[in-house]
């Protein structure tokens, strides 16, 4: 586990039932969840997804396109198993993608990598429907963002704006604070001004954008609760349908585990808020 990780999973203690369920799901395969790993969709060796598949797929079944968290410079679709196993159990398609990692790799470089693994998704699998969901959490709820927001990255994607079904962002970054300002990470992962406003999601706001779906840990201290807060708002000033759901007493990382939970209350706010937007 990178030591940012270990440090925060301390300092945050997450309650013993999120991190069982977490626990459980990301060192135990299941029976009703089909896996396939280590697909390669590039030349790097981070090139690589991660799909996990209802056992018995109908017509309900949708994809989510999850991309994992680290600060753009951790992290892997193997710590995040947990997500693809637990959220398959859910009726979904799940496909966790690794990316290139700063410092070594910069903007636009990750999310060149999300984009690419999501046209090989397109070509590739057999049977895709021609929607999904984009999802991460953090870090990844920035990359998924960008990639959701910004028509330039949909379009390397192959997507278009229609195929995107909503988005699920969980404590991410949508917006960064001026240069001097901000977060050391921040600026690793940028490397320098030159990409300074064309890396921040709220930048590529429109009102043609499909519903978000945002959460947030009440006690998150590693990414304010603000950053959801102040997209929900410029969203809704936009006509963009969108909903933000607060875990009070959930921190950054406990926010993620309790996903794994059937009966947490993410999934049920979730739902209901895209099952309005398809009966509208």
């Amino acid at each position: 586990m990178p030591f940012p990780i270990l440090r925060m999973f301390l300092s945050e203690k997450p309650r013993p039932g999120s991190l069982l369920s977490a626990g459980h799901h990301l060192f135990w395969s299941r029976s009703d969840v089909t896996e396939r790993k280590d697909l390669q969709y590039g030349s790097h060796e981070r090139h690589k997804l991660d799909i996990f598949e209802p056992v018995e797929i109908d017509a309900d079944t949708e994809f989510i396109f999850f991309v994992h968290g680290g600060g753009w410079e951790s992290g892997n679709k193997n710590m995040h198993r947990f997500i693809g196993r637990s959220w398959a159990r859910k009726n979904f398609i799940v496909v966790l993608p690794n990316y290139r990692l700063a410092p070594e790799f910069t903007y636009p470089d990750q999310v060149r990598d999300v984009s690419r693994s999501l046209a090989w998704l397109q070509d590739n699998y057999g049977e895709y429907p021609g929607s999904l969901y984009l999802a991460g959490h953090s870090a990844g709820a920035h990359l998924a963002a960008t990639v959701g927001f910004s028509e330039r990255w949909r379009e390397d994607a192959g997507l278009k704006t229609g195929q995107i079904a909503g988005l699920i962002l969980l404590a991410g970054v949508f917006q960064f604070y001026p240069y001097d300002r901000a977060d050391p990470r921040v600026k690793r992962f940028i490397g320098g001004k030159r990409y300074w406003e064309d890396a921040q999601p709220f930048n590529h706001l429109k009102k043609s954008l499909p519903p978000v779906f945002l959460a947030h840990g009440g006690r998150d201290e590693e990414v304010l609760p603000e950053q959801s807060i102040r997209l929900s708002e410029k969203l809704t000033e936009l006509e963009v349908r969108n909903e933000f759901f607060v875990e009070e007493n959930a921190g950054h990382l406990e926010l993620l585990l309790e996903t794994s939970r059937n009966d947490a209350e993410f999934w049920s706010q979730m739902e209901n808020f895209f099952r309005e937007e398809v009966s509208r």
